[in-house]
């Protein structure tokens, strides 16, 4: 016997064992990377924002961050209350009521934010650390200038997975608005409005859509800008005037978002007295320390003050 080649053949049947052995290990463990894969991107979907682009966010997002007031009212409405909100929303009665458990953060703070351990991240496309926010969470970005409330609601909605509840609550909110304008119309119809405000910028008049108010007025109620105003709005969300601009900017009704008790420099002045609408009361006033937002909670706040407001006047 030749010794020599049977050993030979022994240890070439060793090493292709070892080799198969090997290389099966190796397509286990590609499957079970593939598999971890493939249940890692089963707890995320793809989300479109309102600038088009698209993020990968979790499917069932359970510590949200919000990081401007405008997007917080939607979530909770939906039964959402976000883990981290701005500290901003303890100057606003009604929001802060409805977040009373959620941490009321520095939104500029990036360490804030990351402390609050958020699974997504909800602010402004205006946010200065948009990138550094990235590498925390997923993040969503909103633009006023883009977006309708209405946008916004069923966006916010979309990402909790509450595309029914948003549906439903536009449904009804389009109803009661129906409803309102029908009842103002001997009231309203075919007369204009102004949204006032008084900022450390000056005396501002606001756009169709930018909350205390407008988007009731507007295009719930059916009420127009005035032509000077709607023109200087179309590209900007306010403009600031003063009172010798009244009578380019003033419409038939005026509302005055107040801060708590405060009176405006303008409201002692002849020329707002000699107004039309300050003849005849047509002006509403409201703090905007209880309400100023445009999101569900905020508008239907809004809406009671303006209503009752608006029943009251001849």
């Amino acid at each position: 016997m030749n010794w020599g080649g049977f050993l030979m053949k022994k240890v070439l049947i060793l090493v292709l064992t070892l080799i198969l052995f090997v290389a099966a290990c190796g397509n286990n463990n590609d499957n079970k990377d593939s598999s971890s894969k493939k249940d890692s991107s089963s707890d995320t979907k793809s989300f479109t924002m309102d600038n088009g682009k698209k993020v990968d966010v979790p499917k069932d997002p359970k510590r949200i961050a919000v990081l401007h007031p405008t997007y917080v009212g939607a979530l909770v409405k939906f039964d959402h209350t976000p883990v981290a909100v701005p500290e901003f929303i303890n100057q606003n009665k009604v929001l802060k009521d409805v977040t009373k458990d959620a941490k009321k953060i520095d939104q500029t703070n990036v360490e804030q934010v990351a402390k609050s351990k958020p699974d997504l991240i909800i602010t402004s496309a205006q946010d200065k650390n948009l990138n550094k926010l990235k590498k925390i969470a997923p993040t969503v970005t909103f633009d006023a200038m883009t977006s309708t409330y209405k946008d916004n609601t069923t966006k916010l909605a979309e990402l909790v997975g509450e595309e029914d509840q948003a549906k439903e609550w536009i449904k009804e909110w389009d109803k009661k608005l129906k409803d309102d304008k029908k009842d103002l119309e001997p009231l309203i119809k075919g007369k204009t409005a102004t949204v006032l405000q008084q900022t450390p910028k000056g005396l501002m008049a606001f756009s169709d859509e930018l909350g205390r108010g407008t988007e009731i007025l507007y295009s719930g109620w059916g009420l127009k800008q005035p032509k000077d105003l709607k023109k200087a709005t179309e590209k900007t969300n306010a403009i600031t005037i003063t009172p010798e601009e009244f009578d380019k900017y003033l419409g038939d009704f005026v509302v005055i978002a107040a801060n708590g008790n405060q009176k405006a420099p303008f409201e002692d002045t002849n020329v707002w007295a000699n107004t039309e609408a300050k003849k005849i009361n047509h002006v509403v006033k409201f703090d905007v320390t209880e309400t100023q937002y445009n999101d569900p909670i905020s508008l239907e706040k809004q809406r009671e003050i303006f209503l009752k407001a608006f029943k009251e006047m001849k």
